[in-house]
This record gives C-alpha cells, sequence and structure tokens, in this order.
C-alpha cells in the first residue's frame, strides 16, 4: 500500500462475540482494503464470495488431490509437488465439463474417482480369456461419457 499512487478504501466489519463462549464479549474486527468502486455492500458481497470460490478449491485441491501434508520438509520439493497438483486439477475440471455437462460439475474429485474407478467388479475366465464383469450402471455410464466425449470431438473437428 506504501507503494502505489491510487485510492484504496478501508472497510472495517465489527462482529460481537458471544461472551459465554469467549472469557471476554470483545468485539472482533474483520478489515478489508479495496480499490473497487461499488458501494460497501456490494464490495464486501463480492469479497465473501470471492473468498468462498477460493476456498471451496482450495479444499478440492487439498482433499480430492491428496495434498493435506507436504511430502518434505524442503521448501523447492514441496512447491513442486503442489504445482504438479494445480496442473492435475485443471484437467479433472475439463473433464467434467466436458464429460457429462451440467450434471458433474457439482461433483467433488472423490465422487467422480467413485463412479469411475471404484466399480464393483470381477474378473472371470471365460473360454480362455479374462473377462472383467462390471454391473450394467457403470457399463451405462462408460458408454454415455465415450458417446458424449465422440460427439464433442466431432463437432470441433474442422
Amino acid at each position: 500500500m506504501n507503494e502505489t499512487k491510487k485510492a484504496l478504501r478501508l472497510i472495517v466489519v465489527k462482529y460481537k462475540r458471544q461472551a459465554e463462549l469467549f472469557d471476554d464479549d470483545a468485539p472482533r474486527y474483520h478489515v478489508i482494503i479495496s480499490n473497487r468502486v461499488d458501494s460497501t455492500a456490494d464490495t464486501l458481497i463480492w469479497y465473501r464470495w470471492r473468498g468462498e470460490t477460493s476456498g471451496n478449491g482450495i479444499r478440492e485441491l487439498k482433499i480430492g488431490f491428496r495434498m493435506e501434508r507436504m511430502p518434505c520438509g524442503q521448501f523447492a520439493a514441496n512447491a513442486t509437488f503442489f504445482r504438479i497438483g494445480v496442473i492435475a486439477h485443471t484437467p479433472f475440471v475439463l473433464f467434467k465439463q466436458a464429460a457429462q455437462g451440467a450434471d458433474w460439475l457439482s461433483h467433488k474429485v472423490a465422487t467422480v474417482r467413485w463412479h469411475l474407478f471404484h466399480l464393483l467388479g470381477k474378473v472371470v475366465r471365460h473360454a480362455g480369456a479374462w473377462v472383467l464383469k462390471i454391473a450394467a450402471n457403470s457399463l451405462d455410464l462408460f458408454r454415455t461419457l465415450r458417446t458424449h466425449r465422440f460427439a464433442q470431438a466431432v463437432a470441433s473437428s474442422p
């Protein structure tokens, strides 16, 4: 803030604390420094919405891609680990958008993993060959995915 010549606005929100939960009932303060020209209420709504979506994205990245803990104590190695997770998250989001459309957009990584990889099935030997038998609803899911992706590929080809 010291380096800029632009005008900034300081918004301070005061929250009351519940005395029975804490030793004192001193209020808490939340401070936002912004250069937005919207009203104070609109600026607060925008920052809360932005925080909610980025917070959910970070939670999805950490939980869905098992990044709750960094692998070691070296900063560079941990940064590389985190970058790989972010790179893996991007194709996952694109897959959700392309796979089934709006039906899959709200699914988390664990849900998609469950639908696609945790299939109830068994491997049997039939006529001298090994065959994977899976449930009919799983087969329908894979057929739908393949049909939808093929239609998208045909539509986007020149």
